[in-house]
């Protein structure tokens, strides 16, 4: 079997060091930290304690984190027990900022311990298959930047618009989590500024809703109106259309290689229930990483640098240029980044200029 064509030891130097155009989610929170027993207290766990050990634990990852940071609190034994679930341990370890970005939003009661736990040992996107490298808080569903832009499934929206949309009642919307925007600027390709909390929930929640309070996907369909009526804009017409079409199932390949509807209305609230969720993986961590070939190459696409020869063999039918060259910037494993970069044009450009 011949070498590889570029070595492995050059993964670090084609590796970008900022992650272009992927740090406009949720950020810059302080990491959770372990609950603390501020008195003594006896070392019991009430009518948990006659379950053998091995029981208790499989127990406690049925519990969200809020209920285990209680029990953390109540007692000693409670505190021993919880610190040693590899669910607590694992996500305190790699991902104590995604604990706190579902607590600010209101999610963190929402999921439990084991379903967190299999998501960060989990490494595909929900939609498109490929490395997933973001959690969409709402589902505790991994996902990649292109699906969060492009799959309208994953995005989000006002318990208001839910309601008018998919003909719900507040009492029916109540079935599903609602989350509370981080104030911030965000960015996902485009970028927004949100300066106070909002409350929203997810489309792919709420459609699953409408189905079945409806009893169908065809009894929702119906709601959809053919025209906009006395207090209903032309957008807003165009944003509940956009909801009814979203499909629940994943298209399951790669969307920035697909032609994209140029009229679709933007996400008003684009990158603002996603955040960096690492990969656990035996006992290592993959964050993933972007390639400085792809990035390059897109910066000389921007600059109209790029031969049209060139552009023709990334470029697929249907879609436009702009929109192929974005979507080569992408997070991708330590393997899938060795194979790849064997291949980019780009990597080839960039050890050409050192």
């Amino acid at each position: 079997m011949s070498p590889p064509r570029i070595a492995r030891n050059l993964i670090p130097e084609l590796t970008c060091p900022r992650e272009f155009g992927l740090r406009g989610m949720i950020r810059d929170l302080a990491p959770a930290k372990s609950s603390t027993i501020s008195r003594a207290t006896a070392s019991s766990l009430g009518q948990l304690d006659p379950l053998p050990a091995e029981l208790l634990l499989i127990t406690l990852g049925l519990l969200d984190f809020q209920s285990l940071s209680r029990i953390l609190r109540a007692s000693l034994r409670g505190k021993e027990l919880v610190e040693a679930l590899p669910a607590y341990k694992d996500m305190m370890e790699h991902a104590p900022e995604t604990l706190t970005a579902l607590g600010r939003t209101g999610l963190l009661k929402h999921h439990s311990a084991l379903l967190l736990h299999q998501t960060l040992q989990s490494d595909k996107c929900v939609s498109c298959f490929n490395f997933g490298g973001f959690l969409f808080l709402p589902t505790c569903e991994r996902v990649s930047a292109d699906c969060l832009y492009e799959n309208i499934a994953l995005r989000m929206t006002t318990p208001t618009i839910a309601k008018q949309c998919f003909g719900l009642t507040g009492k029916q919307l109540q079935r599903i989590p609602v989350m509370y925007s981080i104030p911030n600027t965000y960015e996902m390709w485009l970028q927004i500024s949100r300066k106070r909390v909002y409350r929203l929930v997810s489309v792919k929640h709420v459609k699953q809703l409408a189905i079945e309070i409806h009893g169908s996907a065809e009894n929702v369909a119906k709601l959809m109106p053919n025209a906009p009526t006395a207090n209903m804009t032309e957008r807003q017409i165009a944003i509940f259309k956009q909801f009814h079409e979203a499909s629940l199932e994943p298209p399951g390949c790669d969307l920035s290689r697909l032609p994209r509807d140029e009229e679709a209305i933007g996400d008003d609230y684009c990158a603002m229930a996603s955040i960096r969720f690492p990969f656990l993986k035996g006992a290592g961590v993959d964050n993933g990483r972007v390639c400085r070939g792809c990035l390059f190459a897109a910066e000389l696409h921007a600059r109209e640098e790029i031969p049209e020869m060139s552009i023709q063999e990334i470029v697929p039918p249907g879609v436009t240029s702009d929109r192929s060259y974005i979507g080569l910037i992408r997070l991708r494993l330590e393997e899938d980044f060795f194979e790849h970069i064997q291949t980019c044009r780009g990597v080839d450009l960039v050890l050409q200029m050192e």
